[in-house]
């Protein structure tokens, strides 16, 4: 399983960075899209959309807003409106994350509250990301958005390995604990600091700013991947789906992104 893993990171490592060196604008910002409306597959048997139709329209709907974002942020500059509206969704799933089993059931959060919600986790992503390549210091910043995710996940298993004693969310992850998410907090600032104070035009203010979006990203990070686990134990599903030997679904690789990138970048858009 392991070995599984790892060759599917490898892969999917490499097509990024074909992706990033090879293209530009639109034709990046659809790779983007092709990852997201994966995810969207995935989340509208999560919204309840069953059958094969379901799944259908609700992949044509994402796949209509994408296209709407692109050309609402190119040519009416809607882009920190877009990433705005996800981050409030965010800020939402907060209060439902306190009572998940009642507040996220399917009596009193329905089909199309779900699907809803769905549109709001992934549809500002692509943009989020397009942008973020595009700021000054552009694979830099990207490449510190994945240090945020991926620091935050891979410290927070090593420390909770080690360290974990304390549950953070019990009922909804079990196996994770508040050792773990403050050794993943601690490995993903410090790789992300220094990368942003050598890499990023920040002056000192900026950089200070920037330092506390990155703190507010890691909490974030551990949000994202919280609220899909919350909606998968609400299903009875352990994994969104099996597209990705070794690691389940699109979505259980995303959750932590899909959470953070609006927030990144809308950060980013008044910092740089």
């Amino acid at each position: 399983m392991l070995l599984q893993r790892v060759i599917t990171a490898a892969v999917l490592l490499v097509a990024l960075a074909a992706a990033l060196w090879w293209l530009e604008g639109g034709w990046l910002y659809t790779v983007f899209c092709v990852v997201a409306l994966a995810a969207a597959w995935e989340w509208a048997g999560i919204a309840g959309w069953l059958t094969a139709a379901g799944h259908a329209r609700y992949l044509l709907l994402t796949a209509a807003l994408l296209g709407a974002a692109w050309f609402g942020a190119r040519d009416h500059g809607l882009a920190p409106w877009i990433w705005a509206a996800s981050v409030a969704w965010w800020l939402y799933a907060v209060w439902l994350l306190r009572d998940y089993a009642r507040r996220l059931s399917l009596e009193r959060f329905g089909r199309t509250a779900r699907a809803a919600a769905g549109l709001l986790m992934i549809v500002p992503v692509p943009l989020a990301l397009s942008y973020t390549v595009a700021t000054p210091g552009g694979l830099v910043a990207l490449g510190l958005l994945f240090a945020i995710v991926w620091g935050a996940d891979i410290g927070a298993y090593f420390a909770g390995r080690a360290w974990g004693r304390s549950k953070l969310a019990p009922a909804i992850s079990p196996g994770k604990t508040r050792e773990g998410a403050l050794g993943g907090a601690v490995v993903a600032l410090a790789i992300v600091l220094p990368g942003a104070y050598s890499g990023l035009p920040l002056s000192g203010g900026a950089f200070a700013l920037f330092s506390v979006l990155a703190v507010i990203a890691v909490a974030t990070s551990i949000h994202g991947d919280l609220v899909e686990s919350a909606f998968k134990r609400v299903c009875g599903i352990k994994d969104s789906g099996r597209l990705l030997p070794g690691h389940g679904g699109v979505l259980d690789r995303v959750d932590s992104l899909l959470a953070v990138a609006p927030l990144y970048a809308l950060g980013l858009s008044c910092l740089l």
